[in-house]
């Protein structure tokens, strides 16, 4: 096509971007490739040309009714007019596909002839394109996609036609253009479009090594050094740093969590968890995240990669994070409310909790984090089932049936001890983890089974007294206080008592003891009795008794 005189347009007109990617992929994926159906897909691509003509303008009919094409603009803003090169290329290539199908179960070498022809025609419209592009103000990502695009099908040619060093080259420029772009893209349509193109020539790059007896087991390696003697790819280096460096020209953010990084691609999907984590917006978030994994599914159902895989992943893990942080609050809104609300409400709480645990779990999850996260919400259910127990307990209590209370209670305490096993097991929670059991959040709870049992175990022996009423009853255990300063030596005519939440162990006696003033006689040193002598042995008796009258009146004897 020749081009026409036209005005130039406006010079503040904005360049033209063509996606061929998504272009030809949306096209492909549509009409026939899904199924390999090319000659449907070359009807179609046919039939696209002579409509973009017709809106285009570029038919004029003659006297014998034959459609004549019309030159293009010098200059144009519309970029159909590149679509129209983009499915004359696919035309092309579409026909020469067909032909290989055909020929791949024949000998027939016309047609391998037509395919080579067919293919030729579809590497000089990829040429044309190229060429339009660099006259026209087309964006500077755009005109290395159709480069890339020109590369790609002017290397299935050289394939054909086995010159195997010039289709290698024409490969190593398309891969690395593709390269570039998936790193460097924010959208992981397009980056798994790019991903996509990228197994498709990886192949043919390994097909042509093969004919040249290059090392095949490293593709990325060969390409590296492929692109360091490759003409072409040094002279569109300063092109790839400018779109590189435009498209990130930002660093990704990232999302720790459980110890990993998560590399966060969608700017709405960033906004969302920047005001979820300031604002505490996790509904918001939630529906932001539960939109992009619906359509990052799409995207994976009409295009899927070998880099695909790692962007779902993130993706999911995203959406785990923003489940668990929205549940979480959740779970603690509930137990704030069951501290005030009645017992019979409480249960009700905590039947929601455990369902929410339950819900925790199909959580996707990478295996290196399933085990971690499963043992935590091990500690977690046991946790508040002990929680969920006791408030049972506490509605047996106020029907006045004390053994179905104490038989719950006892439950409790069974998953109190099941919790601190499991818990010694895990070796503490994640540091990031919203949802946490201490040993002091364990000490309270068994605290208050222990009163509580303790409790229902009095109510049960004084509804053993017959004569006892009701309401005598209920006003009995009312009158039974587990305070903080009282000591069984001090009340033990009342039962139970000394028994707090605050502390482990029943309180048995002050200590240590306060001073107090003792009631006393004086201290009695009787200081005579350290003269007085007494007798050492029988035989100084003996003589005394021996001794005369005579000699006692005068003192003789005497020693």
């Amino acid at each position: 096509m020749e081009p026409m005189q036209v005005d130039a347009p406006a010079a503040n007109t904005a360049p033209m971007a063509l996606e061929v990617l998504s272009l030809i992929n949306d096209s492909r994926m549509t009409y026939g490739l899904r199924h390999q159906d090319y000659q449907r897909y070359r009807e179609y691509c046919a039939h696209r040309v002579r409509r973009l003509r017709q809106l285009l303008e570029l038919t004029k009919p003659n006297n014998k009714n034959v459609n004549q094409q019309k030159r293009l603009p010098e200059t144009f803003s519309d970029a159909r007019f590149l679509h129209l090169y983009v499915f004359q290329v696919e035309r092309a290539w579409a026909y020469a596909m067909e032909l290989k199908q055909e020929s791949s179960s024949s000998m027939d070498m016309r047609k391998r002839h037509h395919l080579r022809k067919r293919l030729r025609k579809a590497s000089q419209h990829a040429d044309a394109l190229s060429d339009l592009c660099d006259q026209q103000s087309v964006e500077s990502r755009s005109v290395l996609d159709v480069k890339a695009y020109g590369a790609r099908m002017k290397g299935y040619l050289l394939v054909e036609q086995q010159e195997w060093q010039a289709a290698l080259d024409q490969f190593v420029i398309a891969r690395v253009i593709y390269d570039e772009f998936g790193t460097a893209s924010d959208d992981p349509q397009q980056e798994a479009l790019c991903y996509a193109a990228i197994d498709d020539i990886d192949p043919n790059i390994r097909f042509c090594a093969y004919k040249l007896q290059l090392d095949t087991s490293n593709i990325p390696h060969l390409v590296d050094d492929l692109r360091k003697k490759n003409a072409t790819v040094s002279a569109l280096e300063p092109q790839l740093a400018q779109v590189t460096t435009q498209s990130s020209k930002k660093e990704r953010p990232t999302l720790k969590w459980r110890g990993t990084t998560i590399v966060l691609r969608n700017d709405t999907v960033v906004k969302a968890l920047e005001a979820a984590q300031q604002k505490s917006e996790w509904n918001e978030a939630e529906k932001v995240v539960k939109k992009a994994v619906k359509d990052d599914k799409e995207a994976t159902a009409k295009v899927a990669s070998s880099q695909s895989a790692k962007s779902t992943q993130d993706l999911q893990s995203v959406y785990a994070y923003v489940i668990y942080n929205l549940n979480a609050r959740i779970i603690h809104r509930n137990i704030e409310s069951a501290l005030k609300a009645k017992s019979q409400d409480a249960v009700r709480l905590f039947d929601d909790i455990l369902q929410i645990i339950q819900t925790l779990r199909e959580l996707p999850m990478d295996d290196d984090l399933a085990t971690a996260f499963e043992a935590e919400l091990d500690v977690l259910e046991h946790y508040y089932r002990g929680y969920r127990c006791m408030y049972v307990a506490q509605v047996y209590g106020d029907l006045d049936r004390a053994a179905e209370s104490v038989a719950m209670y006892q439950r409790a305490q069974t998953y109190m001890v099941q919790t601190k096993q499991q818990l010694q097991r895990l070796n503490g929670f994640q540091p990031d983890t919203a949802l946490t059991v201490t040993e002091e959040d364990l000490s309270k709870l068994e605290q208050r089974i222990r009163s509580g049992s303790w409790k229902m175990h009095a109510a049960w022996h004084l509804a053993q007294d017959k004569n006892t009423s009701t309401t005598e009853l209920s006003s009995k255990l009312e009158q039974l206080k587990l305070d903080n300063d009282t000591y069984l030596i001090d009340d033990l005519d009342s039962y139970p008592a000394a028994l707090t939440q605050d502390s482990a162990m029943p309180k048995l006696v002050p200590f240590p003891p306060k001073l107090e003033a003792v009631v006393a006689k004086p201290f009695y040193f009787d200081l005579a009795a350290n003269h007085v002598q007494y007798p050492d042995s029988l035989t100084l008796r003996a003589e005394d008794r021996s001794s005369g009258l005579f000699s006692k009146f005068f003192g003789f004897g005497k020693s």
